[in-house]
């Protein structure tokens, strides 16, 4: 797992996809990621970061963003977007709830010392959502 934090944001994977990510001009990066999690009963863990940076993408378009840190070109890309994507909130909340119970990504997280502080800020964002 290239992960350094427990941080939605703070991952290798999810990195890579943001630098895709800002070089759309709407919402297919973000819906496919999530729609990947939703469709799969076996989820992989660079799949569910995916999502999982994806869905916070999607909860600072509709102005709810966390604490988490975004840089200057994410920044931009989430400004001309802003508003978008109200309709993946329902998916989105669903991808989450199957990260959280059975994914590959979870389980790397039981075993690690961190688990209740990633399970946290998976909760925080699924709350920012509603």
């Amino acid at each position: 797992m290239g992960a350094w934090g427990y941080g939605n944001l703070e991952n290798d994977t999810v990195l890579d996809w943001i630098a895709e990510l800002i070089e759309t001009d709407d919402m297919s990066l973000i819906s496919e990621s999530i729609e990947f999690v939703v469709e799969d009963d076996d989820i992989d863990a660079d799949v569910a970061s995916i999502a999982i940076g994806a869905i916070e993408v999607l909860a600072a378009l509709q102005d709810r963003r966390g604490n988490e840190e975004y840089d200057e070109e994410l920044n931009d890309w989430i400004n001309e977007h802003k508003g978008k994507g109200k309709n993946l909130l329902p998916r989105a909340q669903k991808a989450l709830q199957k990260i959280v119970l059975d994914s590959e990504l979870k389980d790397l997280w039981e075993e690690s010392e961190s688990f209740e502080e990633w399970l946290k800020t998976i909760k925080e964002l699924e709350s920012r959502l509603n």
